[in-house]
């Protein structure tokens, strides 16, 4: 996730507003709202998982995929993804 989270979720609310049933991704298979909604709630469950891990001083690296995203094809980049938002949050707490 090389973007700004918050973005994302902003972008998802605008898309799901144009009250479409079909969507063609840039990237992935043709498919529904119901993949836009699993994408949200991909995006905050890790703005939850990265702020109570930081929380509890717990280092990203401990994380592991929640049971929920394991048969997902990109959870090779779920850590990659943990440190996005870490970034994006260090960043926000900066400015």
């Amino acid at each position: 996730m090389y973007a700004n989270p918050q973005q994302w979720l902003d972008i998802l609310d605008k898309v799901e507003q144009l009250d479409i049933e079909i969507i063609v991704p840039g990237h992935g298979e043709v498919c529904s709202l119901n993949a836009l909604h699993q994408v949200r709630a991909y995006i905050m469950d890790l703005l939850q998982i990265v702020t109570d891990a930081a929380q509890r001083n717990q280092g990203l690296d401990e994380i592991t995929v929640p049971s929920a995203y394991q048969d997902w094809f990109f959870t090779t980049y779920f850590k990659s993804n943990l440190q996005s938002i870490y970034e994006w949050i260090e960043k926000m707490g900066k400015d």
